[in-house]
């Protein structure tokens, strides 16, 4: 969704597209006959967003900045009896009736395909005693998500991560100190001062930049103009007021929130720029191809000084037992579906 500003980003899911809904331009042409003339709008996920970006950077998109996604040829009861969340937010958010009116859309962040680093039976983190699960992970996308692997996420590994830090937990004296509790207060209590810049714009300039510079099409001269777009935030943030008041401790949430948004984004723009390919759904409009001497894992960290480095680490062999499912012709099987 693109509107209003607190639903900005907001997932329509796919199902509207599963269930027949057509994707035009604001001069009404069907777009995806020009990306995927055979599958249409039931084509993959990254295969429509980068259709969708495409329509909308190339200036064919509507008064929003989106495209249009129509459901209304279909029948109100079967919409309500298959989209009926659907439905309600857009009634609810924009007074849109979408059995009679086109959603105005756009891609959105709506999943990761990579993540923190973590050991693959107990998902363990370098951090001792620290556990990761779901989309916060390196994850077992690769370099694209099929459709339902966030519930292997959650439930396969966010029950072994569980288990593994529940004996960990048992197995310790004492589970946090007084210094490290004391530490943490004080290191909140400094976020506390009187500043010139306001938290909300900055998240709103960040959330700009990765649209602009770091979006579904990637560029050289982009990624590294965002850095220094990135850097001037950063500068931005240390001078961010933050007054708890009656009205609570909003401003402290949104400035945490800002500071660990800048620190995704850095290794965002870093990663992509390290990746002089186009692997899965990271598109390098400068490097168009796949490139075998990149079937690599990148690994960002800090280091002592606080800057990113990136390291290198070989894509494991697939085990033999996994052999067959990727030689399966599964081709027959998608017909008429939604390719997610």
């Amino acid at each position: 969704m693109l509107t209003p500003e607190e639903m900005a980003g907001t997932l329509v899911t796919e199902a509207v597209r599963g269930e027949g809904g057509r994707l035009f331009t604001a001069a009404g042409e069907r777009f995806m006959t020009r990306y995927d003339p055979q599958r249409m709008e039931l084509s993959t996920r990254d295969r429509v967003a980068l259709a969708t970006y495409t329509e909308i950077k190339e200036g064919r998109g509507g008064p929003n900045g989106g495209v249009f996604l129509d459901i209304s040829h279909l029948p109100k009861a079967t919409i309500l009896e298959k989209l009926p969340r659907m439905y309600r937010q857009f009634i609810e958010y924009q007074m849109l009736d979408i059995s009679k009116s086109p959603m105005e859309v756009a891609p959105t962040a709506h999943y990761s395909m990579g993540g923190i680093v973590v050991e693959q039976q107990t998902h363990a983190t370098e951090l001792k005693g620290l556990f990761a699960a779901g989309e916060c992970t390196a994850g077992v996308h690769g370099a694209n998500r099929l459709g339902g692997n966030s519930l292997v996420e959650t439930q396969v590994f966010g029950r072994r991560a569980g288990e593994a830090a529940a004996k960990v937990s048992q197995q310790r004296e004492r589970h946090r100190s007084r210094e490290a509790v004391d530490q943490a207060v004080r290191e909140l209590e400094a976020q506390v001062k009187e500043g010139s810049e306001l938290a909300r714009p900055l998240q709103r300039r960040l959330r700009d930049l990765m649209w602009e510079r770091c979006g579904v099409v990637r560029v050289d001269s982009d990624l590294r103009a965002g850095l220094d777009e990135l850097a001037a935030i950063r500068e931005a943030a240390a001078d961010v007021d933050v007054r708890p008041s009656a009205e609570g401790w909003g401003d402290l949430a949104h400035l945490l929130d800002l500071n660990a948004g800048l620190l995704v984004a850095e290794a965002s723009l870093r990663g992509a720029l390290e990746r002089r390919e186009t692997r899965g759904a990271h598109n390098r409009a400068d490097f168009p191809s796949l490139d075998p001497e990149l079937t690599l894992n990148l690994v960002q960290r800090l280091d002592a000084t606080g800057k990113f480095e990136i390291q290198t680490r070989p894509v494991p062999a697939i085990p033999d037992r996994l052999q067959p499912w990727l030689e399966r012709d599964v081709a027959s099987q998608l017909v008429g579906r939604l390719l997610e």
